[in-house]
């Protein structure tokens, strides 16, 4: 996860996030997710080719990422805060606050293609079994 540079003065607060620096992508597509219900969750899914930069904006959101290597939770509580999510890692968005809004900054447009939304297909994509 990233801390983002911020300046803070009387008028308040500016935080930045580059493109080339903190976003390591050029951004094709930018979206916001908000009014999760409490009960919701949301991604739980992987791609293959997109990167995506997670900020939340408003609000906090609890992050599960899983890639070939580790399982990993993140706490975004702070539009300060950026966390960047690969290629091939399955992603879950748990626990949206009431004022949540997640700021999403992706890699591609929307290629349905290029989306692994089972988990059980995501997991023998990433621990291939030798025959």
């Amino acid at each position: 996860m990233d801390l983002l540079k911020t300046y803070t003065d009387s008028r308040g607060c500016l935080t930045i996030a580059e493109v080339g620096r903190e976003v390591p992508f050029e951004v094709q597509r930018i979206y916001w997710i908000y009014q999760v219900p409490e009960d919701k969750s949301r991604g739980m899914h992987a791609n293959k080719i997109s990167y995506q930069y997670l900020i939340a904006v408003h609000g906090t959101v609890e992050i599960c990422l899983e890639n070939a290597q580790e399982r990993k939770h993140y706490l975004l509580d702070s539009p300060d805060k950026g966390l960047l999510v690969p290629p091939l890692t399955w992603n879950e968005l748990l626990k949206f606050s009431d004022d949540a809004v997640l700021l999403v900054m992706a890699s591609h447009p929307y290629e349905p293609e290029t989306y692994i939304n089972s988990y059980e297909v995501f997991q023998k994509i990433v621990h291939p079994v030798a025959e």
